[in-house]
């Protein structure tokens, strides 16, 4: 089976997920939607809920205002007795969906503390879901573990070894089926998936010379646009972005003896999004490692959450002191700007960059 055919049954599944969930409701099951990936999907797998994170083109028509999927998207976020959803970047509209709605607010530091605040998030919001008992059975969690596990393998494997031989919005499309979709049919289209791009013979192309590698900062729209970028010699190889490569990050240990904190403190070392974690903790757990990775440009795109935006001065000062190359601009404006940056480069112009240190 080719890609091309894998990714049509991936958009197909996608499609039929409003059908999928509601067979499901019928059947008695609760369902739990997540805007992103914020808390662990495994600890409600565990406790027999059907969890899945808010598509993408249900977030987009929320986001972007989009009146004429709005309307489908809040038909399908009825669908979820329970929508969680973090403080600062409420994108669900209040107005139609607020007795399904859970607020979470973000998460401070890392390890133990962070471990106790995700654990008194989880207790509060299953109890409001009507769950009494407040650690999941650990055969059931380990069997959840293991499942999501395998998809954020094989995601960190496209994502990584694979990703040349996909468009942007193909991988987009790969990663928001990861976890849009319920994880026992997601997981055999990726099966399918991985075995496809590990058939294909293409080499990594360099046109001759050596590319720039690039990290991509926005809120996750449409990214089609951006394969443009691999003729003006630079490539998108990692992103900062809403419901892409960072919900793969963590890995969990499947055999530890108390299997539900080891999870716990995976979750606290996540990078998140601008809405669950301050901008110093995101800045060392994705920035500061990027001339590690031979990443020589940073774009930051101007996004229509506050919150998103809120992170760039910040961001964008901090790679520039540690040496890494950045750029600020709207989507609109973005090749424009990535052109003259290379151009700028071939052509060895220097270029004064002033920072306000005070």
């Amino acid at each position: 089976m080719d890609v091309n055919h894998i990714m049509k049954e991936i958009q197909e599944a996608i499609n039929l997920l409003p059908a999928t969930l509601m067979q499901l409701k019928q059947e008695g099951r609760k369902i739990i939607m997540t805007q992103c990936d914020i808390l662990p999907y495994e600890v409600f797998r565990a406790f027999g809920y059907s969890v899945i994170k808010m598509p993408r083109w249900v977030a987009n028509a929320f986001i972007m205002g989009d009146s004429s999927l709005e309307n489908d998207a809040v038909a399908f976020c009825t669908i979820a007795d329970m929508i969680i959803v973090p403080k600062q970047c409420t994108i669900v509209p209040n107005t139609i969906l607020n007795n399904r709605i859970f607020l979470i607010d973000g998460i401070n530091g890392f390890a133990e503390d962070a471990a106790v605040a995700i654990h008194s998030m989880l207790s509060m919001i299953l109890r409001t879901v009507g769950t009494t008992q407040e650690f999941p059975d650990d055969e059931e969690l380990k069997e959840a573990v293991c499942l999501y596990e395998e998809i954020r393998k094989i995601m960190r494997t496209v994502s990584s070894f694979h990703a040349h031989k996909l468009t942007l919005s193909q991988l987009q499309l790969i990663c928001d089926a990861a976890f849009s979709l319920l994880p026992d049919e997601s997981l055999p289209l990726l099966q399918q998936l991985i075995v496809a791009l590990e058939s294909m013979d293409v080499p990594v192309p360099d046109n001759g010379e050596k590319k720039i590698k690039a990290l991509l900062y926005g809120d996750g729209t449409n990214w089609e646009m951006f394969d443009a970028c691999k003729k003006h010699g630079l490539t998108i190889v990692e992103d900062d972005a809403c419901n892409v490569r960072r919900q793969f990050d963590i890995s969990c240990n499947v055999s530890a003896t108390n299997l539900y904190y080891e999870l716990l403190m995976a979750y606290t070392f996540k990078a998140w999004c601008p809405a669950m974690r301050s901008v110093p903790e995101r800045f060392e757990l994705i920035y500061k490692a990027l001339p590690n990775y031979d990443i020589g440009l940073v774009i930051f795109l101007q996004s229509v959450l506050t919150i998103r935006n809120n992170h760039i001065d910040y961001l964008y000062e901090q790679c520039l002191l540690q040496g890494s190359n950045a750029i600020v601009c709207t989507e609109e404006e973005a090749i424009v700007q990535i052109q003259r940056y290379i151009t700028g480069l071939k052509q060895r112009k220097h270029i004064a960059i002033t920072i306000d240190l005070l």
